[in-house]
């Protein structure tokens, strides 16, 4: 989480307009911020409601001391007038239950209920909605009502990828903050300023590289275990001749590393296509400048990424990992490999 707007990467245009926003009073009730994954939306999320929240420093300031009762109450998730709604891990929507509560208690409880009620320190209330491109029709409906008739103390926080994910009516009631992709020096140096991540330049840039700006996919592929099976699974495709079984079985152990949760299955699987991905386009551009035929390594780099689509879909695992080993074996697109193609 950054410490303050001062030590935001990338991204810089946000907060001068947001500080804009609040010194002339234009800083709306509903807030949607779109843009890739791990460019820091949540981060500025939290980073404003200290800013509106702090006790010690005014709203105007840009400045949160970072030390308040506030301060740290938010930076530890536990302030009482910052209300947050994360989609769950084993989930594929955002349950109706967190926004409108239980059916035996609806809208006594939940996201749209807490927003309304009283400020508990007698200043604002800031509800973050994480994850706002796993809203049902339902769960959107919902909120649609909250964002007609804001809290005049309120403010809501809708955080996702893009605007189109988002339904026409919620998108019309928000101010959009559109968040880019960060850019290849800024992710290194992002990464860099990680204590936890011990990594060579160069296998920054991989992970960069491979992530497509992802931080959150670049954290995991600097994993120690996470590098070492990339080497072994990078040489498993590479071989002349890939072994189906082999590819299949480096594959299926990496999952099972997951454990039972299906969202962090889902995560790895589509690390380990990550990295199968770069491998494959890397060698296009070896051949290419070679003047070698690339047609068989593009046929593997099409499957991958249709290999990805189809974890998107929620496809079986295990089938998915063995249409996907004897393709790549076979250099084959057709539809036999494909999944709900």
């Amino acid at each position: 989480m950054i410490g303050d707007w001062s030590s935001l990467i990338g991204n810089t245009h946000v907060p001068k307009w947001l500080g804009a926003a609040i010194a002339n009073g234009r800083l709306g009730g509903s807030l949607l911020f779109v843009g890739p994954n791990g460019v820091g939306k949540r981060s500025v999320a939290s980073l404003l409601a200290r800013t509106l929240l702090c006790t010690r420093q005014p709203a105007e300031s840009m400045s949160p001391c970072g030390t308040c009762e506030s301060c740290v109450q938010v930076t530890a998730e536990t302030h009482p007038d910052v209300i947050r709604v994360r989609k769950p891990d084993d989930k594929t929507l955002i349950p109706l239950e967190l926004l409108i509560g239980r059916p035996e208690n609806r809208m006594q409880e939940g996201f749209c209920r807490d927003i309304r009620l009283k400020s508990y320190y007698g200043k604002r209330k800031v509800a973050i909605l994480e994850d706002a491109d796993y809203l049902n029709e339902e769960g959107a409906n919902c909120l649609l009502k909250t964002l007609e008739e804001p809290p005049s103390n309120a403010l809501v926080i809708l955080i996702g990828t893009s605007e189109q994910k988002q339904l026409p009516t919620i998108r019309s009631r928000c101010q959009v903050i559109r968040f880019a992709p960060l850019s290849p020096g800024d992710a290194a140096r992002l990464l860099r300023q990680d204590e936890q991540i011990d990594a060579s330049d160069e296998q920054i840039a991989d992970a960069v590289e491979i992530s497509a700006g992802d931080m959150h996919v670049a954290r995991r592929l600097l994993d120690d275990q996470l590098r070492q099976f990339r080497d072994s699974f990078v040489a498993t495709l590479d071989d002349a001749n890939p072994d189906p079984i082999a590819i299949r079985r480096l594959f299926n152990d990496k999952v099972d590393e997951a454990g039972k949760d299906a969202s962090a299955k889902r995560a790895v699987m589509k690390d380990v296509l990550s990295i199968s991905i770069q491998h494959f386009r890397n060698k296009m551009r070896t051949q290419a400048l070679a003047g070698v035929a690339t047609g068989q390594t593009r046929s593997r780099l099409d499957r991958c990424v249709r290999a990805v689509r189809e974890v998107d879909r929620m496809a079986n695992a295990s089938t998915l990992v063995d249409c996907f080993a004897a393709d790549i074996a076979s250099a084959a697109t057709g539809d036999r490999g494909g999944i709900g193609s």
